[in-house]
């Protein structure tokens, strides 16, 4: 049997930390993890403080995404 497909609304917010802007994603109410600048590379940074190094904002974001879906979603 094939589970159903579930819709989720993913919710970008862009703010500023310390000067540096960092698009965080969030599902309802919990953050998934956040994306931040550093020089040419991105930073994805998971809820639980775990960061990978990334070459575009779009790979990370999609590496928040994943891991999204593949351990809590």
């Amino acid at each position: 049997m094939s589970k159903k497909e579930r819709n989720i609304q993913i919710i970008e917010n862009e703010k500023m930390v310390n000067g540096n802007l960092v698009l965080e994603l969030t599902i309802q109410d919990e953050v998934i993890g956040s994306v931040k600048q550093d020089g040419m590379r991105y930073i994805a940074v998971l809820s639980n403080g775990e960061e990978l190094k990334l070459n575009s904002r779009n790979e990370a974001v999609d590496y928040l995404l994943r891991d999204y879906h593949l351990h809590r979603g």
